[in-house]
């Protein structure tokens, strides 16, 4: 492990009252941020955060958009109840406001990005368990007894 990125982190965490390097490491991964090629670490934390909020959106996407743009997406779409839907799209706007807000704050000052940082981590739980519960309604999809799909034609106009 880069012992440069923990002790540039060390320095934020105590400034910031940040969870340890090993908590956010284990949540976000941000053993793989190389300081000499992502900028300010804050920064690079920020954006490593930001991407695992759009991974969590890329999952759902497919799942609330219509009409469906894959055989992959129809299926799911077919086999989840239109509450389910909705509860996800309601979670999906969240992850973008938090995610457009990261993509602002990350123009601002360290303090500011700090704040942020604090604020997505504060809903993390949340936001990680509801990622869970969906990503197991979607995969739950995925074993229930369906017709042949492509021999079944949908009306996408």
């Amino acid at each position: 492990m880069n012992e440069e990125l923990k002790q540039e982190y060390s320095i934020l965490e105590k400034k910031y009252s940040f969870p340890r390097f090993e908590q956010l490491d284990q949540e976000f991964e941000i053993r793989a941020i190389e300081i000499n090629r992502s900028g300010i670490l804050i920064k690079a934390v920020l954006r490593v955060i930001t991407s695992k909020l759009n991974l969590f959106m890329n999952y759902l996407e497919p799942v609330i958009s219509a009409p469906p743009q894959t055989l992959h997406s129809l299926i799911e779409m077919r086999n989840i109840s239109d509450l389910d839907r909705s509860r996800m799209f309601e979670f999906y706007k969240g992850i973008s406001i938090l995610l457009h807000e990261n993509l602002k704050i990350e123009l601002m000052q360290e303090k500011d990005i700090a704040a942020q940082i604090k604020k997505v981590l504060k809903q993390w739980p949340e936001i990680k368990n509801k990622e869970v519960e969906f990503l197991e309604i979607i995969t739950n999809a995925w074993k229930k007894k369906e017709e042949n799909p492509t021999t079944r034609t949908e009306y996408s106009g």
